[in-house]
């Protein structure tokens, strides 16, 4: 039951937003009394908190296995670029300001699981794209992984990027591209360049559009 009403709460967080799913919501699309939940989680803060700790714990494991998976430093960064693909397509643009604004606890472990976790992540990647010549040698892996980690929650920000008009996801896409291009060698551009072309032929072919 702990975990039907975790999945619940994340499902409905991220497609409608933190703020106005209440627990009683929860309840009534498992069908069973808010009672129930509260023998769980103590309150909302708690589980909102369960989801972020849930959120962040996928995350890592898909960063490992895609480290473990890719070819080379390229094929990493390409294949994290799909995951983002994936998650921004359900995902609520006002969810990470409204975790920011009314659940700062939960906001805060977001905050340091981007600057301790990911941040090494995202530097052994630019080290081993040096080493493996995919990335360019004179880039320095430090300052640019604290830059990429500081662009992260820039399409969050609707005063640049107002909802109304741009896409999260695809702005999200966009900045990490210019990141990650700006940053490869010639090499590094040939083989995205080829990951991108087998996704393309690989692609499912819509009948209904043919």
């Amino acid at each position: 039951m702990e975990n039907r009403i975790l999945f619940k709460a994340r499902d409905l967080m991220t497609r409608n937003g933190v703020k106005h799913i209440t627990m009683d919501d929860i309840a009534s699309q498992l069908g069973i009394s808010k009672k129930t939940i509260y023998q769980f989680y103590k309150d909302k803060d708690a589980l909102v908190m369960a989801v972020v700790n849930f959120e962040l714990e996928e995350q890592a494991l898909k960063c490992q296995r895609t480290q473990d998976m890719a070819d080379n430093a390229v094929h990493e960064m390409f294949m994290i670029l799909e995951d983002i693909q994936q998650m921004f397509k359900n995902m609520n643009p006002m969810t990470m300001n409204e975790l920011a604004k009314y659940y700062p606890e939960a906001f805060l472990r977001i905050q340091n699981h981007k600057d301790e976790f990911m941040h090494k992540i995202i530097k052994t990647n630019l080290i081993k794209g040096i080493e493996q010549g995919v990335y360019r040698k004179e880039i320095d892996p430090e300052i640019l992984s604290i830059y990429r980690l500081e662009t992260s929650f820039v399409p969050f920000n609707a005063q640049l990027y107002p909802y109304s008009k741009f896409d999260i996801a695809k702005v999200t896409l966009q900045i990490i591209e210019n990141f990650i291009y700006g940053v490869m060698s010639i090499k590094g551009i040939e083989f995205m360049e080829k990951y991108k072309h087998e996704t393309v032929a690989n692609a499912p072919v819509d009948l209904q559009n043919n």
